[in-house]
């Protein structure tokens, strides 16, 4: 220990209450002034100043850097130690390893399914779709609707019905929506109003995540369920793996005789986006079937797991989620637009946007096993809030990388905020089997519902700021804010030392 803290250690408390309010005013001046230059930044941003813009920018980095640095200096108590593990017997290791190992594929097969409508919609006029910007956002938006509400009851499935039984069965639906998909985007004559209820209809593919992290959360002991919940995360590269693959296989007829673009001579296969997936959906489905099994608990009803709906932590912990997960879904489902709108006169010419913006969730798909095994390292509460500040304080800077030449900045600020917020979605189902341990399956349900819908929300909201504003500047100006607020949440509950659900 330095001689600082040694001398810290046996000062009077008085005089280390002084030094807690003396640190803490400093940071509390630190970061008005960074919102304060933030915002200075957004205005230059937006009427084109570029004087002030990043002498802004840059100054509020310096502040919270010196902010950050000052965090030693707190007094003992407050700083968080490693966390102890309590350690429970795992009979069925291989089974549960096993397990987890087909979840993840299949999740990721869900997602792909979930998320082909982020890529679809780049392409339909020039398949000969004539759709408005605001008819594009919502065809990315839609699926959100259906695969969060369903999140609910798919949570409770695995408690009711079994793991294998429940998995395998929602898995199958998957040929619903992909079928139907295949069939709308095939037809250029298409009503938007089928093209918006097969996009909904696609959100069943979303619900999966809650059936596949209630198995895991079942298979695994206390101390590796952040790890496991985070590893069975990994198929949230099924965004990535969506948007790399339907840009290449919608080049060459699956289907039918070819459809030229109205943009070029070149014919172009939306219906493959939507039919690659078939083969897949049936090889997962019989991986579950034949690979796992249900697992040995007596099966409750849907009543009994109601009783999560009543508990204060569930949504406490839903609103947090609502953020980080909130943020991994509108980063996929709208980032190929934002590009292809903001940055169409970039120097050298336009990004592809379909190049691009896969990377943004598969960054924040890799972070998030890192999210859980760090939680349960170093506790829940402590990753959650360095998560949700890195996206508050991302989502301040976007405002400086919003003019056609500033891509690579607006890219990696991106990518910075779609990594804290792939650590938060680990740390965050980290608490949930820790505070609401016998209703974490009906409660992973809830909870990740509410944060799917945090994903409908700011496509919309970026759309509207684009057509009013010219720039989604105030959009993320928005998300920031309220990155703030779930910072506090978290800080109160679940870092705080002094809370009964600190963890």
């Amino acid at each position: 220990m330095s001689t600082f803290r040694n001398a810290q250690g046996q000062a009077h408390p008085t005089r280390t209450n002084t030094l807690l309010l003396g640190v803490i005013c400093v940071l509390v001046l630190i970061v008005t002034m960074q919102i304060w230059l933030l915002a200075a930044a957004l205005n230059t941003s937006l009427e084109g100043l570029e004087s002030l813009k990043w002498p802004a920018f840059w100054s509020s980095l310096v502040l919270f850097a010196s902010g950050a640095a000052l965090l030693r200096y707190l007094p003992l108590p407050i700083r968080l130690p490693l966390r102890r593990e309590v350690r429970e017997s795992f009979p069925n290791a291989a089974l549960a390893r096993r397990t987890l190992g087909i979840s993840a594929v299949s999740l990721a097969l869900a997602f792909a399914v979930w998320f082909m409508w982020s890529a679809i919609p780049v392409r339909l006029n020039e398949a000969g779709f004539g759709l408005t910007r605001q008819q594009l956002f919502w065809l990315t938006s839609t699926p959100v609707i259906l695969g969060s509400i369903l999140r609910i009851p798919y949570g409770f499935i695995v408690s009711t019905f079994g793991s294998r039984r429940s998995y395998a069965a929602v898995t199958l639906l998957l040929l619903l929506p992909c079928l139907a998909t295949a069939f709308a985007v095939k037809n250029p004559a298409t009503p938007y109003w089928i093209l918006l209820a097969c996009a909904a209809l696609t959100g069943i593919a979303g619900a999966n995540f809650a059936t596949s992290m209630g198995v895991i959360n079942l298979w695994f002991p206390k101390q590796a369920q952040g790890t496991a919940l985070g590893i069975n995360g990994l198929g949230n590269l099924g965004v990535t793996i969506a948007q790399f693959t339907i840009p290449l296989v919608i080049g060459f007829s699956l289907l039918g005789a070819d459809a030229p673009s109205a943009a070029t001579s070149r014919p172009i296969h939306l219906e493959n986006a939507a039919l690659i997936w078939i083969p897949f959906i049936l090889i997962c489905a019989a991986a579950i079937w034949f690979g796992t099994r249900d697992y040995p608990a007596q099966p409750r009803t849907f009543a009994s797991q109601l009783a999560a709906g009543r508990r204060l932590h569930t949504w406490v912990l839903a609103f947090l989620y609502f953020l980080t997960f909130g943020c991994f879904v509108a980063m996929g489902a709208s980032l190929p637009l934002i590009i292809k709108e903001v940055f169409a006169k970039a120097p050298g010419g336009a990004p592809s946007p379909l190049l691009f913006a896969p990377w943004a969730a598969a960054i924040a798909t890799v972070m998030r096993p890192l999210g859980g095994w760090l939680a349960d390292k170093f506790g829940a509460g402590l990753i959650t809030s360095i998560s949700v500040g890195t996206m508050a304080l991302g989502g301040f800077s976007l405002s400086a990388f919003l003019q056609p030449q500033a891509f690579a900045g607006f890219f990696a600020v991106i990518l910075v905020i779609c990594a804290a917020a792939g650590l938060g979605n680990g740390s965050v189902f980290k608490i949930i089997p820790l505070v609401l341990p016998g209703e974490a399956g009906a409660a992973i349900g809830i909870v990740s519902c509410v944060g799917a819908l945090g994903g409908f929300a700011p496509p919309l909201l970026l759309g509207w700021t684009m057509d009013h504003f010219g720039s989604p500047a105030w959009a993320y100006t928005s998300m920031a804010l309220f990155a703030l607020v779930c910072l506090v949440v978290n800080g109160w509950f679940y870092l705080r030392r002094t809370s009964s659900t600190h963890c």
